[in-house]
């Protein structure tokens, strides 16, 4: 199978890594496979690992929204189609679905199957209300041009269809597959990541995420306030790093970007305080490394954390996330089955080749339905 993906950049996140995993299982299985991108733009990195894949660079493809770059990449992006002729062309995030779907689309009977990835919940949370109605007529349009649309977890499958924005039929729940981590000895690790100074005997909770408001570092803050005894390490970096720097508790550090092997192995157990996710990869990477986990009931995170099993899923404030770590803090022993459990779940619902196995089978559905 000939499989063309397109994303407008690989930055940092779930996403460029989501995509890092497929496109090396696609091509370990045989398949001919292309990943169609731009650059990362303003503040934004570029996921390094990235460069492991079959990358086209087109530079008039960016995530702003530029009328004459875009209409130049739909250009280009229609030439690239015309010339690889793949079975199928994915596309991934909101951008890039617009302008592949329609190059593809403008191909007419020739075009291949339309496939579009929704890998978050660009609805709530993101946008003002008057660019989510904008976001919602577009991806309205071209997922009634699509064969088929998957989404990042079941609950963004059901989001997606009680918005209307895609019917029942036509909509296909694929999940991540992360590849197993190493685990280090959590004092080498602190020591590599800088840390210093921790109170010996404190638990150390980990919260990995790009620091933007979808991602509510405030209601971090306001968890390690109530819950001085644990020690709060954050990894990731975005627009209100410098903020919560500044308001940051005695008892909370924040990292910068880290790697996430050595991140996690610093930690006892992790945290997350979102809004809005759609299957996120930092709770994915914590269960693999044998680690329980405390999350709001944002998006697919109730996917990952099964809640009195491997971790507490809890209502999106800081004193119920504070409650959380809490009470998992309290039972050792619970404390330790969940995370042998989060391991052994992890291993197996979020493993690379359940990943490939979901997409083939969609991409031949699509394939099927054109």
């Amino acid at each position: 199978m000939k499989v063309l993906h397109v994303i407008a950049r690989v930055n940092l996140g779930g996403t460029a890594r989501w995509l890092e995993t497929l496109t090396a299982e696609e091509e370990a299985a045989g398949d001919e496979v292309i990943v169609a991108t731009g650059h990362v733009q303003g503040d934004e990195v570029e996921d390094p690992e990235a460069l492991a894949m079959p990358l086209v660079r087109l530079e008039s493809l960016g995530r702003a929204v530029s009328p004459f770059d875009d209409v130049r990449a739909l250009r280009e992006l229609r030439d690239l189609i015309g010339d690889t002729q793949p079975d199928v062309v994915n596309t991934h995030t909101a951008k890039a679905g617009l302008v592949g779907r329609a190059a593809a689309l403008s191909l007419g009977r020739r075009r291949p199957a339309l496939v579009h990835t929704v890998h978050g919940h660009l609805l709530t949370g993101y946008f003002s209300r008057g660019v989510v109605q904008g976001i919602s007529w577009s991806e309205k349009a071209m997922a009634s041009a699509s064969d088929l649309v998957l989404a990042a977890g079941q609950r963004v499958r059901d989001d997606l269809v009680a918005a209307r924005i895609v019917s029942p039929d036509k909509v296909v729940v694929v999940r991540p597959g992360v590849r197993d981590l190493p685990r280090k000895i959590p004092a080498q690790a602190r020591e590599e990541l800088g840390v210093t100074g921790l109170r010996p005997g404190s638990p150390v909770a980990g919260w990995l995420a790009r620091v933007v408001k979808v991602k509510r570092p405030d209601r971090l803050v306001g968890a390690a306030m109530a819950t001085p005894e644990v020690e709060y390490l954050v990894g990731g970096d975005g627009a209100l790093r410098e903020g919560l720097d500044e308001r940051a508790p005695l008892n909370l550090r924040t990292l910068g970007w880290a790697d996430p092997a050595t991140f996690w192995s610093a930690c006892d157990l992790a945290v997350l305080t979102s809004d809005n996710e759609a299957m996120p990869y930092s709770l994915i990477e914590a269960a693999l490394m044998g680690l329980p986990a405390v999350t709001t009931d944002a998006g697919s995170a109730s996917e990952v954390v099964v809640d009195g099993m491997t971790g507490y899923v809890v209502p999106r404030d800081a004193g119920s996330v504070a409650a959380g770590v809490r009470r998992l803090l309290a039972d050792p022993e619970a404390m330790a089955r969940m995370g042998v459990a989060a391991r052994e779940r992890a291993l197996v619902e979020f493993s690379p080749q359940r990943m490939l196995a979901e997409h083939r089978a969609a991409y031949e559905r699509a394939i099927a339905r054109r």
